[in-house]
């Protein structure tokens, strides 16, 4: 599949999507969700809270919780207690995203990319169970080669499918809306593609972005 990128026509074997604030209009939901999370006891921590997950999307929502006792609030809580807190987390934010619609042109660029027989993977910072959900309630599930969620990192997961698909990273591409995604994509050399969202804008160098995938 030929795709512009950084001004250049380059030949890609591999597509790697972000979902949230990529493949689906989620975004707005995983922020009122992570607004809705804060326990009533720690309101006051409330925005540096929620400045961390603003420039953190791509990380999963057990570190984003993790960092917010420890590091916020100042307590060291068990795994039993942040487990919990991670389901509480589930329970608010799922509901919020079964319904959301696809970005403006991302199904159509998944369509393109299965007629020219390229590899369509999904890497996102969401678990394994409501990624797979949420795909599923959105048409998406079926669609794709492989979708993998979290853990382990993004880092360690591109690294992983490049070698399963024997991929070189010259000829993939990793498309996503925040610092963690470029960065990735920084680890093991691949193209990267910055689709903007409500998310901060990565710190990085871009050399790629679009507000629709159809333009690649």
């Amino acid at each position: 599949m030929q795709l512009n990128l950084a001004g250049r026509i380059e030949a890609i074997d591999l597509v790697v999507f972000d979902c949230d604030g990529v493949l689906l209009e989620t975004m707005p939901a995983k922020i009122e969700a992570f607004r809705k999370w804060v326990p009533k006891t720690y309101a006051q921590h409330e925005e540096a809270f929620m400045k961390n997950v603003m420039h953190g999307f791509g990380r999963s929502r057990q570190l984003h919780i993790t960092t917010f006792y420890k590091e916020i609030v100042g307590i060291q809580p068990g795994p039993e207690f942040l487990n919990a807190e991670v389901e509480r987390f589930a329970e608010i934010c799922e509901p919020m995203c079964a319904q959301a619609s696809w970005r403006v042109g991302s199904r159509e660029f998944v369509m393109a990319c299965i007629e020219a027989e390229v590899r369509r993977y999904v890497l996102s910072g969401t678990p394994q169970e409501h990624l797979d959900a949420m795909l599923e309630s959105n048409g998406g599930a079926s669609l794709f080669d492989m979708i993998i969620g979290s853990p382990p990192g993004k880092p360690e997961s591109l690294e992983q499918i490049l070698v399963e698909t024997g991929t070189a990273p010259a000829r993939a591409v990793f498309i996503g809306d925040a610092e963690a995604d470029r960065f990735a994509a920084e680890h093991v050399g691949a193209h990267f593609v910055y689709m903007p969202s409500e998310a901060a804008r990565p710190k990085g160098e871009l050399q790629t972005e679009v507000k629709d995938l159809r333009s690649l």
